[in-house]
C-alpha cells in the first residue's frame, strides 16, 4: 500500500508541476539542423552528420557508433521532456540513453558529468549519475535497486537507481517516455507508467542530449517544456 501511495504522490508532483506550462512546449525536432546542436563523440574527425540525421518526417536517427551524444547548446535545469523512441525494425536492440543536465565533458570519455535516463534494452528507465553526478536514491528505495561503481576515466564514480519494473514495448515498436526534472526531483514515465524517480538529484544545469552508444535507434516527437 505504501508503495502505491508513493507512486501516486510522485505522479501528482511531476505532472501537476508542468500542467500550467503545456502550451509552452516546443518540438525540438521541428526544422532541426545539426548545426544548431552540441555534439561530442569519443573519436577524432567524426562529424555530427556521420552519426545523427534528422529525417523529413521529423525523426532523429542515430547510428550508435561511435559513442557520444547530440544535445542542446543551451543549459537546462528544470524541464519536462516527452519523447518517443524505438529500435528500428529488423535491428537488434542495444544501448542508448537520454542525458539530463550534462556538463563538464571530459576529453578522455564519451560521457560528460550527467544524469542518464537509461534506454538500454531491458533496462529502460534506470537512472545513472556518471562522473560523480549526484543521484541519491530515495530513502524508501529497496537496496536491490541501488548500484554503485567506479570505472575510472570512462564513467568516474557512478551511482544508479534501477527501474521498478520493465515497461518497454517490443523492439520495432515506438515507446513513449516522459521525463520531469524539477529541482531535485527526477521522474521517469515509460508507456504510461512511472518506472523510476529520485528526490535529491544534483541540480547543476546542463545540456539535454540523446546518446549514441551501441546500435541504431530513432527518436521522434521530442516535446520540451522549460520549467521555472
Amino acid at each position: 500500500m505504501k508503495h502505491t501511495h508513493f507512486l501516486a504522490f510522485f505522479c501528482f508532483l511531476s505532472f501537476a508541476a508542468v500542467a500550467f506550462a503545456q502550451n509552452n512546449a516546443t518540438n525540438m525536432f521541428d526544422n532541426a539542423n545539426l548545426a544548431d546542436w552540441a555534439f561530442h563523440v569519443d573519436k577524432e574527425g567524426v562529424q555530427a552528420g556521420d552519426v545523427f540525421a534528422f529525417t523529413d518526417d521529423g525523426v532523429l536517427a542515430c547510428k550508435g557508433q561511435p559513442f557520444g551524444w547530440l544535445g542542446t547548446k543551451k543549459n537546462l535545469k528544470n524541464f519536462k521532456l516527452a519523447v518517443e523512441y524505438r529500435w528500428p525494425e529488423g535491428v537488434k536492440p542495444t544501448n542508448s540513453g537520454i542525458f539530463l543536465r550534462a556538463h563538464h565533458q571530459k576529453k578522455d570519455s564519451f560521457l560528460p558529468r550527467v544524469i542518464e535516463v537509461q534506454l538500454a534494452h531491458g533496462q529502460a528507465g534506470d537512472l545513472w549519475g556518471f562522473n560523480g553526478m549526484g543521484l541519491p536514491a530515495p530513502a524508501t528505495c529497496d537496496v536491490s535497486r541501488i548500484s554503485w561503481r567506479d570505472n575510472g576515466t570512462q564513467v568516474g564514480i557512478s551511482c544508479g537507481v534501477k527501474h521498478l519494473f520493465n515497461n518497454e514495448n517490443e523492439p520495432g515498436q515506438w515507446n513513449s517516455m516522459e521525463i520531469v526534472c524539477s529541482e531535485g526531483l527526477v521522474v521517469v514515465q515509460l508507456n504510461g507508467k512511472i518506472v523510476n524517480w529520485v528526490l535529491n538529484a544534483e541540480q547543476t544545469p546542463g545540456k539535454l542530449a540523446f546518446q549514441s552508444e551501441g546500435g541504431p535507434i530513432e527518436f521522434r516527437n521530442a516535446m520540451l517544456t522549460e520549467l521555472p
